[in-house]
């Protein structure tokens, strides 16, 4: 679906909206979501179950945002597959434009809306994301905007990963709930860029500064909303200042001031930004071209030509912001669960090696058989998160169960030896290389100097056969990989 559309007037915008709009007031209320059975146990529950839903999000939303951030966090897109839309809606709703064919690889559909309409055959409202999809029936199960990265935390935790972050501490449940309805509520941009007289725009405009004003006192001597760690009171917020950076500021006329203006709201977006989990789910360009390209907003904006606008420098981004200096454990970001699978026990070999099979060498096997680019992302993100894993224990002690090899060292060796050099080019799992996580880099060379273990694995003769094994189809001229440089 292309970027650029003929511009439409502004009855483009008035009828995609027209169920929202108070008649009494003109402003364009928040939607009702439609789908509002809880997970849990029981008849009138969705069942918590491994591999039955498919979370649908768009970049350029804020809401899915935080739904894809929360997922990742958790590691639970081992058991919720990920799907995305494009970013520009048609006359119908939110399309795959981005999937081969422009249909879903899993729930193969064309437009989101068939899966509302088979969760509920009379709806006629505006089929949104976030949505997680039944993939049994192919219907929409819960699409909750605001709850979904809660019920994720709560009701999902037997499939959290391993030292998966605690985003809702039992200890302050009240006041992250307290600060999520504030920002949820307060730090509504939509006011003035949806805002169809003076009157609405004004006044949207001083509330929304004025809460911003609010919470850059706050974060003055917290590192994040609640204090030293990341919650989902920071995930609601984060997914708004990185907008406002991005378009508010610009297309929605919140212009009093830009977020680099205020120098601890700028610290803590970046600070985020540059958090694992948060900047491969924030696609800058996308949402940039979300606000300023879809056919609505540019009807509601006066955008005829489809001009997009040429900042900000994101470059800035990454920036060092030194907020580590206001929290008491400036190392971590997050605090972290107490891992409950029997496989995070680490116990002995048999069960090390049950770990690695299922931490490691099925993300690689999924990822090795991935057609679709969202299955490829999501057993490589898990790979990366069994490395990171990997490499925090391997911080404190020599190998996997102590200061004795085990068969599970010789296991794992040989696994991160295939990653280096043939699944981080054949499977374009080239995230990083083993070497790039200092203990596991220690423990490969310590492995490398055991002839038993080293004797254990030709590599080189590994790689040849995997390059040449290839059908023609992949590898047309039969040609092999040179590299890496064997240490």
């Amino acid at each position: 679906m292309s970027y650029i559309v003929p511009f439409q007037t502004v009855e483009l915008f008035e009828n995609t909206f027209k169920k929202q709009i108070n008649k009494s007031t003109g402003k364009v209320e928040g939607r009702k979501f439609v789908f509002d059975k809880l997970f849990g146990e029981g008849e009138d529950k969705l069942p918590v179950e491994a591999d039955r839903y498919r979370l649908i999000w768009m970049p350029g939303c804020p809401h899915s945002n935080k739904a894809v951030i929360t997922l990742r966090l958790l590691g639970l897109d081992r058991v919720i597959s990920i799907g995305e839309t494009g970013i520009l809606r048609d006359p119908r709703g939110w399309v795959f434009s981005e999937d081969l064919g422009e249909v879903d690889p899993v729930l193969k559909i064309h437009y989101l809306d068939d899966a509302y309409l088979k969760g509920d055959p009379t709806f006629t409202g505006r089929s949104t994301v976030p949505a997680i999809v039944d993939v049994q029936t192919g219907a929409v199960a819960q699409n909750d905007p605001i709850n979904i990265p809660k019920y994720l935390v709560l009701d999902w935790k037997k499939y959290h990963k391993e030292n998966a972050p605690d985003l809702y501490p039992e200890e302050l449940r009240d006041e992250i709930d307290e600060w999520s309805d504030f920002i949820n509520k307060k730090v509504d941009a939509y006011g003035c860029g949806f805002a169809r007289n003076q009157e609405t725009f004004d006044e949207s405009f001083d509330n929304y500064f004025r809460t911003l004003d609010t919470l850059e006192e706050r974060l003055k001597d917290r590192r994040f909303i609640n204090g030293d760690h990341i919650t989902l009171s920071d995930i609601h917020l984060y997914v708004a200042l990185i907008r406002f950076h991005i378009n508010y500021h610009l297309v929605f006329g919140v212009n009093k001031k830009r977020l680099q203006d205020y120098p601890n709201l700028w610290g803590y977006t970046r600070d985020i930004y540059q958090t694992s989990g948060f900047y491969e789910y924030t696609k800058l360009e996308l949402i940039k071209k979300h606000y300023q390209l879809s056919p609505h907003m540019r009807a509601k904006l006066g955008n005829v030509h489809g001009l997009i606008g040429t900042g900000p420098d994101n470059r800035q981004l990454l920036a060092p912001t030194g907020r580590e200096k206001l929290s008491k454990d400036p190392e971590n970001k997050f605090t972290l669960e107490e891992s409950a699978h029997e496989l995070y026990k680490h116990e002995n070999p048999e069960n090390e090696k049950k770990y690695i099979e299922f931490a490691l060498l099925e993300p690689i096997k999924r990822a090795a058989g991935a057609t679709y680019q969202n299955e490829l992302e999501r057993w490589a993100h898990l790979e990366e998160d069994a490395f990171g894993e990997l490499d925090r224990r391997l911080g404190n002690t020599e190998f996997l169960l102590g200061d004795e090899i085990s068969e599970a060292d010789e296991v794992l060796y040989k696994t991160l030896l295939r990653h280096d050099h043939i699944y981080y080019y054949l499977y374009k799992l080239n995230f990083a290389k083993t070497t790039d996580y200092p203990n596991l880099k220690r423990y490969i060379d310590k492995l490398s100097k055991v002839q038993e273990i080293s004797d254990s694995i030709d590599i080189v003769k590994e790689k040849e056969q995997a390059f040449l094994e290839l059908e023609d189809e992949r590898n047309p001229y039969h040609l092999i990989f040179r590299g890496p440089e064997i240490i």
